[in-house]
This record gives C-alpha cells, structure tokens and sequence, in this order.
C-alpha cells in the first residue's frame, strides 16, 4: 500500500472511530427523549451530505482536494468540541449535529477522489476498499469501546475524543503528497450554467447506475430504520446496556471491513452490478433475523453478514460510479452518489422514528428487512437484463 494512500486511510479510520464514538453517545443520551429525538440526531448528522451534494461536489471540482478536506475536518473539530459542553440541550446537540455532517458532506467525497489516486489507476477498486475498511476499523474500534469508554470517563470525554480525532486527520493530511488541484489539471475552470447539477445528471443519464443506485437507494431506506430501532431492540426487549450497544455495532462494523476487503478483488462492472443486488437481499435478511428471533446471538450473527454485505456494498456503488464517471466530474459524481444514499438514510431514519413509536422495534425492522430483501431480488433481475449490452455499450464509449 502506497505511503499517501496509508495517511488518508489511516486519517480516516481515526477520524470515523471518534465519529461512531460520538454517535454511541448521542444514542443512549436521547433515548429517554424518544425515538423521535434519536431519530432527529441521525438525521441531523446526514442531511448535508444529502442536500448539500450539488455544492460540496462543485467544491471538490474547484477547489485543492487536500486543503478542502483539512478545512472540512477543522470545522468537525470545533463543532464537536461545541458539543461536548452542550449535551443538555437537544437543540444544541441537533445544531452542532448538523455542523458535523456539514464536514462528512465535503470530507466523504473528497476522500472519494483521492484514496484511487493514492492507489494508483490499476487499483481503483482497492483504493476504495482500503478506504472502506479504514471506516468500518474506525466504527469497530469506536463502537466497541464506546460503551466501555460512555461508562468509564462519561460522554463529554468520549466527545472530546471525538473532537482530537478530527484533529489528527487534519494534521496527517500535511504529510499528503498526491492531491487533486483542478484549477491546476484543467486549466481556468468553466463557470458553466448549471454546473454544481453536471454529477446528478451525469447519474441520470446512465441507466445502469440509476437501476444500481437506485435498487441500493431504496435497501438503504429500509435498512436505516435500524438507526433508531436497534437501540430499542438491545435495551427494551435484549435488556443490554450501553456495553451491549457497542458490541453488537461492532459485529456490523467487522463484516463490514470483511466485505470491502472481499469487494476490493472485484475490477470489472459486470462484478459491482451483481454485488449490489446481492448484497441488498443480504442487508434485508440481516434485519428480519434479529427482528423475528430476538435473542443476543442471533443479533450479532445477523449484523456480521449485514456488515459484510454493506462493506462489499460501499466499494461497489463508489468503483461502478468511478468507472462511468469522467475524470472532471469526479467530485460532483461522488457527492452526487452520496446525497442519494443519504436522502434514503434520512427518509429512512424519520420513518424509523414514527414506527418504533407506532408498532414497535420488532415490527419495525422485519417489515423494514421483508421489503429490503424484495427489492434486492427485482433489481438483480432488472440488471441481468440490461447489464451485456450496457456494460459493452460503457466498454465502447470508454
């Protein structure tokens, strides 16, 4: 592994343990404010990526990548730092939630363009799955200590931790040598009319990546309601605690690192096609098992391969969008592909909010699990008729 693509994946996954740490945290605070408010903290934190994408690309498209992801981490520093002295209120905590997605929203597809760079043309599948297993390493490390370290230090110091991970992502990034200028590799930028939509209709415009996404974007709906009721699940009914949630979130997060490592082989589309579909059907079974049979094993057993399917996942929609994406659209490609997973995440945790209330965790997440797999199966069948010709069309065009 190359020494610039190490740095940003070693940021990363320092900077998401602080992250899932501070995530933990605000689970188990609101909880006693309800469902509701958990579900207005997850939202918070994923809104700017999901609205924000056609400015967070265009900036990406702008601007130095290097120092756009710096700036991005420093304004995540200072709000999690706001955070951890405001913890009794939960409209602070909403605001400075959503501060800290307003960094993720550059940060994420800034990262995007830089890990395949770092790992050089012929690995661009690997640099996303390096990437995507600093993540999930980050999230193992951060969920299973979290509920240690929440009832150990308490949650102002998890937050703090938080706020000195962002830091130190920040400072690595000084030691980064490969960097995407486009001011610099394409000449004067065009202020083309309409130029921050050019990646959403870019998406649109290709039939495989609106039936892939698509299908992916409506599993994540499903699967995202467990944002809000998984922690109702192991509390209420599991009878866990704190220690338990950390756990459980770090079976998910080591599938997931299982998965984009088994995704990072993967180099041609035909393969990235075939593992969304596939890892849709994954996802929804993972969430009907626990639902149906509750019980502490099978939670973990059935988070493992849901975190393997949403690790091979995560490389597979990034490596199919890089493929059929011009290199100048890059940014806006990414934020693109991100602000519609993150618009399933958002729909899918307010949903979450209102059925954890109105029927309860169990049904929530197998109703949720029954439609995920659904899905799944019907994109699988719409890809395998559309996917020769399109990917040779792809082929001749490239």
């Amino acid at each position: 592994m190359r020494r610039d693509l190490g740095l940003i994946v070693t940021g990363v996954g320092i900077s998401m343990f602080g992250a899932s740490l501070t995530r933990l945290v605000l689970l188990v605070q609101l909880k006693d404010d309800g469902a509701l408010a958990v579900s207005a903290a997850m939202i918070a934190w994923i809104l700017p990526a999901a609205l924000g994408a056609p400015i967070a690309g265009l900036l990406v498209d702008r601007l130095p990548n290097r120092r756009l992801m710096q700036a991005a981490q420093l304004l995540q520093a200072l709000s999690s730092l706001g955070m951890a002295f405001a913890l009794d209120s939960v409209i602070a905590i909403l605001v400075l939630t959503l501060l800290v997605g307003c960094g993720s929203a550059i940060s994420d597809p800034t990262a995007a363009t830089l890990a395949p760079r770092a790992a050089g043309e012929g690995d661009v599948a690997k640099g996303f799955a390096w990437l995507a297993s600093a993540r999930s390493a980050g999230l193992v490390l951060g969920t299973g200590t979290g509920g240690l370290l929440l009832e150990l230090v308490g949650a102002r110091q998890a937050i703090l931790l938080n706020t000195a991970a962002f830091l130190i992502q920040a400072l690595l990034l000084l030691l980064l040598r490969v960097d995407r200028d486009p001011r610099v590799e394409h000449g004067s930028v065009r202020r083309e009319k309409g130029a921050a939509m050019a990646g959403i209709r870019h998406l649109k415009g290709d039939r495989i990546i609106v039936i892939s996404i698509g299908g992916l974007a409506v599993v994540a709906t499903c699967v995202t309601l467990i944002n809000v009721a998984d922690v109702f699940l192991i509390l209420d009914v599991l009878h866990g605690g704190p220690v338990l949630v950390g756990w459980i979130y770090a079976t998910w997060m080591v599938g997931q690192v299982l998965g984009a490592r088994t995704a990072g082989r993967f180099v041609t589309q035909r393969a990235m096609i075939r593992t969304l579909s596939w890892a849709g059907v994954t996802l929804g079974l993972a969430i009907f098992m626990p639902a149906v049979f509750a019980y502490t094993a099978v939670m973990l057993i059935a988070f493992l391969f849901g975190g393997f399917a949403n690790g091979m996942q995560m490389v597979a929609r990034q490596a199919l969008v890089r493929m059929r994406t011009p290199e100048h659209l890059h940014g806006r490609a990414f934020a693109a592909n991100d602000s519609v997973i993150r618009l399933a995440g958002v729909l899918g945790t307010l949903i979450g909010g209102f059925a954890v209330t109105g029927v309860g965790p169990q049904w929530a997440m197998g109703t949720a699990g029954v439609a995920a797999a659904l899905v799944g199966v019907a994109t699988l069948l719409a890809t395998r008729e559309r996917e020769p010709a399109r990917v040779a069309e792809a082929t001749r065009a490239g």
